[in-house]
């Protein structure tokens, strides 16, 4: 084919030929993966916080006590998740919690409470 005809037939055709399907549609792009794994745990976080919040509230009216209620919740939350994730990944993740929530339990007391942890020994001697 001569030049002359290539540029004849190409002059024809559209640059675009892709219809969008929402006017306006904007492309998000996230170069970085951590960044977005990182926004979507703040989003739960802040989600579940919000979520307790208003637990709390309603066990302030519930007329149990406050340990068969947070057992119940306790319960629920672990039956949903071994349904719902592999048994291994539950193990690790019960085992991990478990102890991550006892050490900041500790260090909380620790440093507002220094003295129901105190190392001193008593003098027991009666003279």
């Amino acid at each position: 084919m001569s030049d002359y005809k290539k540029t004849r037939k190409n002059k024809g055709k559209k640059s675009n030929n892709i219809v969008p399907l929402k006017k306006d549609l904007k492309v998000i792009s996230n170069d970085n993966p951590v960044d977005a794994k990182q926004v979507e745990i703040d989003r739960l976080n802040d989600h579940v916080r919000e979520a307790f919040k208003k637990l709390a509230e309603f066990a302030d009216g519930c007329k149990l006590n406050n340990s068969e209620m947070w057992y119940n919740i306790l319960y629920f939350a672990k039956q949903r998740a071994i349904h719902t994730i592999p048994y291994a990944e539950f193990k690790i993740n019960d085992e991990g919690t478990s102890s991550e929530v006892t050490e900041n339990y500790v260090k909380f007391y620790n440093e507002h409470y220094p003295e129901l942890f105190s190392n001193k020994e008593i003098n027991r001697k009666l003279h």
